[in-house]
């Protein structure tokens, strides 16, 4: 084998190297890619979905504040804005995030479940309301506003986990080490209801 002969073969070789490489990295880019992607749409699915299900409820919410409201009405929109939030919350958990984002995947299971809680509490304060027995205003009131601030507080953390979620891009999600995602950190607007203390938002807890 003449010195020229190698000295090709070797060229070929670290070509056929650099070519494997190549593809490798490549095919983890796509892998990062389908994953990204797919989790993104399921995230902006699952925030069209929360927000269609939870904006009804809250605009109730205020319309009884305002003493304006059918609780009635509000009743029979709970249950299946509830179930559906449990069907949600469940296909959460099911979502296989790129490790990059697993912080966030968690973060929207959580404030899914603040938000089940939370119409929970709604729906005691309206057994209060339209309890048969007088004398529950006060239990009503309370727990109708503190189910609407929690609500609020999870539509608005969830659709900031999305835009984050959704401002990513497959360089990211290959290159960063994974982050927590906190879920809260939005300024939501006070839910005030007349005749009952104003001063309960000062010791709510965004994990209730």
């Amino acid at each position: 084998m003449t010195d020229g002969t190698g000295l090709w073969l070797l060229l070929l070789v670290a070509l056929a190297v650099a070519t494997a490489l190549l593809l490798r990295r490549m095919g983890r880019l796509i892998a990062r890619t389908r994953e990204l992607e797919g989790f993104q749409r399921s995230s902006r699915r699952l925030d069209r979905r929360f927000g269609a299900m939870a904006d009804p409820i809250v605009a109730r919410l205020d319309e009884l504040r305002r003493h304006a409201g059918d609780p009635q009405a509000l009743v029979e929109l709970l249950q299946p804005a509830s179930e559906a939030l449990r069907a949600s919350a469940a296909e959460v958990k099911e979502l296989r995030p790129p490790a990059r984002l697993r912080g966030e995947a968690q973060g929207l299971a959580r404030e899914l479940d603040r938000a089940i809680r939370a119409t929970e509490m709604v729906e005691h304060g309206l057994d209060a309301l339209l309890a048969v027995r007088g004398g529950r205003e006060l239990e009503a009131q309370t727990s109708l506003k503190r189910g609407a601030l929690n609500l609020r507080h999870a539509r608005t953390a969830f659709h900031e986990i999305v835009t984050q979620v959704l401002a990513m891009d497959p360089a990211d999600v290959g290159t960063a080490s994974p982050t927590r995602s906190t879920g809260a950190g939005a300024t939501v607007p006070t839910y005030i209801v007349d005749g009952v203390d104003t001063d309960l938002e000062a010791g709510y807890d965004p994990r209730m």
